[in-house]
């Protein structure tokens, strides 16, 4: 069985102004009849008055009673009441009476259809008889003849009037629910029509809007309804073709969104999390889904929050910088932008960290350039105008203030050569030429260069080198890094104290460890020793000599040859410091 799509109320909605339409129709009809029957009867009245009149005229002059039996064979078996009246008033002849009552009949001569005659020739009038207590529709006309003046009457009752307006009632009723049976018929034929094609109309709509929009509708047969799922079907090819492209578009925005090295935050107009790339997600240490969830939550950092909440409220972008906390800290430099009113804001992150910290090591080291040069440049300068003024003529005095310049010149040549030693080992960055190093011949060159320094300082030396393949790198280099480490382990030991040089592979790696029973380094400065110019102990440092750059030199000649650097240290216990290298051989 067909399932019918129409509900009972859609079916009340279909028929119910038809219906109305119907009955108001039937109504006014209805309260119009009766003035209708009674217009069409007076003016057949009317229009029979001068026939009647031509019929009279001759004969007014006749007998009374003769006249009165005239106006019965007008009338005959007729409804039609036919009434001759004199000028005065007085009723002559009465085809609704006999002679009897005629001669009984009130003075006519106030009747309105007798005044309108008599005044204008013509009258009508629609009212209850006094004479026979019927309600009639009266039309008068005046016969004037030879000396007289009549007026002819006719009037016909309103019951046969009703009469035929009910039986009218009655063909209004039958064509009325002839009506309604056509109607009950239209809008079951126009059910069937509907009910055939609508399904699979409804059944598109539903995909539709369950996002289906590969489905196409059949369209059916009536035209209306074609109609219909022609528009189904080009909205459905629309919206495929832009959720195609919209995506294509978001697939390649995400791809490159991505690929950028910079954090990439995109919000809502509420503010909440729409995208986040993974170099955003790195830098913040996010993990997990971030969609729909605010920039505070994902980050706690109250910066970030407030930045976005700026740009969406005021509509322009901002900068900022915030430091994150952590082991090593680092900067990152926020740029917001607003998507569009109502849209949304985008938010750049980068990570300035290195540029921090490579501004800091450039202003540290013009800080610390200037102060390592100013201090024996001002003792060269103090003493040689003490020798000007008068010490050169003392030998002693003199002597001893040349010994001093000397040393000062010799920590300024020291200071040089390390500098230029850094340059040199920046330069070779990425452009080293491999050639074999026997890393124990080199080990052997460096303790015998500094032997005087071990013996004048009393240290016992342990080394521990077994036999190792020849490597790859730069000889003057690695020999440097040698040298600067084994002299530190030196400087700051205490007399008699013990160094332990050991030479061993380990994991494809070859290392060097140096460690001392040394004084130590503070656990506060053990994440800066291999800055440049860094001083644990800056008066000590100075008086061996030391210029601050060495243990920045180790760092760059470990990195230069693709390996790192490491030191275990404890205050007062001594330190140890070790040289990963590839084991590279040749």
């Amino acid at each position: 069985m067909r399932r019918s799509f129409f509900s009972n109320r859609l079916r009340v909605a279909l028929a119910l102004p038809a219906f109305a339409a119907l009955l108001v129709s039937i109504g006014i009809l209805w309260v119009l009849l009766s003035n209708l029957l009674q217009q069409s009867a007076a003016r057949q009245l009317q229009n029979t008055l001068p026939i009647v009149a031509d019929s009279i005229t001759g004969r007014l002059s006749v007998e009374p009673t003769a006249l009165q039996d005239l106006v019965h064979q007008l009338t005959g078996d007729t409804e039609v009441r036919l009434t001759l009246i004199r000028a005065d008033g007085v009723v002559v002849a009465d085809s609704s009476r006999s002679w009897d009552q005629m001669l009984r009949m009130d003075n006519h001569a106030n009747r309105p259809e007798i005044r309108a005659a008599l005044s204008e020739g013509r009258g009508s009038s629609i009212r209850r008889s006094d004479t026979t207590g019927l309600h009639y529709v009266y039309t008068a006309q005046v016969l004037d003849t030879e000396g007289d003046r009549f007026v002819l009457r006719l009037a016909q009752p309103l019951a046969g009037l009703q009469a035929l307006r009910r039986s009218l009632g009655w063909v209004l009723v039958a064509a009325s629910l002839a009506a309604l049976l056509a109607m009950s018929g239209l809008l079951w034929w126009l059910e069937w029509r509907v009910s055939e094609a609508l399904p699979d109309l409804l059944a598109g709509a539903e995909r539709l809007e369950a996002g289906d929009f590969s489905h196409r509708v059949s369209l059916p047969s009536d035209p209306e309804l074609a109609r219909i799922g022609r528009f189904l079907n080009r909205v459905a090819s629309e919206a495929e073709t832009r959720i195609e492209d919209l995506e294509t578009e978001r697939g390649h925005l995400r791809a490159v969104v991505s690929s950028m090295g910079e954090g990439v935050l995109v919000t809502d107009s509420e503010g909440f999390v729409w995208l986040a790339n993974e170099a955003f997600k790195e830098i913040f240490g996010i993990r997990g889904e971030t969609s729909d969830r605010s920039p505070l939550e994902l980050t706690r950092q109250t910066q970030l929050e407030d930045l976005i909440v700026s740009t969406l409220v005021n509509g322009k972008g901002s900068t900022s910088e915030i430091q994150l906390q952590g082991l090593p800290s680092r900067h990152v430099a926020l740029s917001s932008t607003p998507l569009g009113e109502g849209l949304g804001a985008v938010v750049v992150a980068r990570d300035i960290t290195d540029l921090v910290r490579l501004t800091q090591v450039r202003r540290d080291f013009i800080a610390n350039i200037s102060h390592e040069l100013k201090t024996p440049l001002s003792a060269i300068r103090g003493y040689t105008e003490t020798l000007r003024d008068g010490a050169l003529e003392e030998p002693e005095a003199s002597q001893r203030f040349l010994g001093r310049i000397l040393q000062q010149c010799s920590r300024l040549q020291t200071l040089l050569e390390d500098l230029l030693t850094l340059s040199r080992l920046e330069n070779l960055e990425g452009q080293l030429e491999p050639q074999a190093v026997d890393l124990k011949a080199v080990l052997d060159d460096c303790l015998e260069t500094l032997a005087p320094q071990i013996t004048e300082r009393q240290i016992r030396l342990e080394v521990e080198v077994p036999s190792l393949p020849s490597q790859t790198g730069d000889q003057e280099a690695l020999q440097r890094l040698f040298i600067n480490l084994l002299e530190n382990a030196i400087k700051y030991n205490r007399t008699g104290g013990r160094v332990t040089v050991r030479l061993s592979p380990s994991k494809g790696m070859v290392v060097l460890e140096v460690d001392d029973s040394g004084i130590g380094i503070p656990a506060t400065s053990i994440d800066r020793v291999f800055e440049r110019f860094y001083r644990v102990d800056k008066g000590r440092s100075r008086d061996e000599g030391g210029t601050g750059l060495g243990l920045a030199i180790v760092k760059h000649v470990a990195q230069l040859h693709g390996g790192r650097v490491e030191v275990e240290s404890h205050l007062g216990e001594g330190s140890t410091f070790r040289v990963y290298l590839p084991g590279e051989t040749v």
